[in-house]
């Protein structure tokens, strides 16, 4: 099934798809908030990279870094479109002009994939991180309590990664009880 889908990029970058309404509902959740002007601006050069593509209605593939951080040292070929530093600031804009909460969940989901590691292991099992699709975005979240399972990760973790950028720009006090 990969092989069908994934142009098979190098180690350390996924693709995602998204829908181009899924696009424009970031671009417009972006356009609306403060203080998000080089997300807004980069993921504005995106949709001008893939004209063709969103304003035939047709989805788009990015792709995005396989962990948090810097590339590996070994990475050859082309960077990745989307930074996944800024999955944070896209899935609170998204939350704050309540555009989509179900696709902010989903964009979740792919931020705690990148966040906890586990997402090149998700790329190997499915090729491709399918947004656009109803049945892309439950695989997503059926995956995502998988690996929750698979790799040990606590039940009693209330607080996603998202929660503690999103805590960590505001100034809040994350707190983790037993």
């Amino acid at each position: 099934m990969a092989e069908n889908y994934s142009r098979r990029v190098n180690n350390g970058i996924i693709e995602v798809r998204f829908n181009n309404l899924q696009y424009l509902q970031i671009e417009d959740a972006l356009g609306r908030i403060n203080g998000l002007s080089i997300v807004r601006d980069s993921w504005y050069r995106i949709g001008f990279d893939h004209k063709a593509e969103l304003s035939g209605g047709r989805s788009i593939i990015l792709t995005f870094p396989a962990r948090l951080g810097a590339l590996p040292a070994n990475f050859y070929g082309t960077k990745p479109d989307v930074r996944a530093e800024w999955l944070p600031s896209i899935i609170r804009a998204l939350q704050t002009v309540k555009s989509s909460y179900t696709f902010a969940e989903v964009l979740t989901g792919l931020y705690e994939a990148i966040a906890w590691g586990y997402a090149e292991e998700l790329s190997e099992f499915d090729g491709l991180f399918d947004l656009a699709t109803i049945a892309g975005r439950q695989r997503i979240l059926a995956r995502k309590s998988a690996m929750e399972h698979m790799h040990n990760f606590s039940p009693k973790l209330t607080v996603t990664p998202v929660d503690t950028v999103i805590a960590v720009e505001t100034g809040e006090v994350v707190r983790y009880d037993d």
